[in-house]
């Protein structure tokens, strides 16, 4: 059973893979290329499908009964290798080095500046303790999986178990002064950083005031 569905998955990937290269393709012309049963190839499509990784595109009218075309939806694009890390570390290279350090700085700190205009509507009026709860939510949903607690003094620690920009902040420090300075500027109160994924911890951990 184990092997079967090792198969399958490899059957999968490989439909992906054809239809990344090619864009469209008929179940019939998935079936050639693979060497597998046609009706077995629109069991994969539309267990694909399903998934939400590929779409009905068109069809292909010829002699004989129009066939349906299938290509990639959106989401499947994440199954292909993509190197955004490394784009992303070469560019601030090149800022670091055409205009040093203050560079970076500057280029952080309008960040940070925007991500506060985006995010302070999402806090604004609530209590610390449902402004905590809703910074950790919009950070989850970034990817960091960030949790919140508050402590038996009230005051209120904040979790993150993921840094999506790791690659960035362990090369750039000042990325993760910018972001306590955008929780700072959310919540209002100065916020104690306890330990950061960039300097070796398993996790960023905030202590906010209550």
């Amino acid at each position: 059973m184990t092997v079967e569905r090792k198969e399958q998955g490899a059957t999968r990937q490989s439909i992906l893979q054809l239809l990344r290269r090619h864009g469209e393709m008929t179940a019939h012309e998935l079936s050639e290329a693979l060497c597998v049963g046609a009706v077995g190839v629109r069991q994969h499509l539309a267990l694909l499908e399903r998934d939400g990784m590929v779409r009905i595109s068109g069809l292909r009218r010829s002699i004989g009964r129009p066939a349906h075309l299938y290509a990639l939806t959106a989401e499947a694009e994440e199954h292909f290798p993509k190197r955004y890390d490394r784009l992303a570390l070469d560019v601030i290279d090149c800022i670091a080095t055409t205009g040093g350090p203050q560079a970076v700085e500057q280029v952080f700190a309008r960040r940070r500046e925007l991500m506060l205009e985006a995010l302070a509507p999402a806090l604004a009026g609530k209590s610390r303790a449902d402004q905590v709860a809703a910074l950790a939510a919009i950070l989850a949903e970034q990817g960091y999986m960030c949790e919140c607690s508050q402590e038996a003094d009230g005051s209120f620690a904040l979790t993150e178990y993921n840094c999506p920009v790791d690659c960035v902040a362990r090369r750039h420090p000042q990325l993760c002064a910018q972001e306590l300075q955008l929780y700072e500027s959310l919540l209002g109160v100065p916020i104690e950083r306890e330990s950061t994924i960039a300097e070796g911890a398993h996790c960023c951990r905030y202590r906010i005031p209550a």
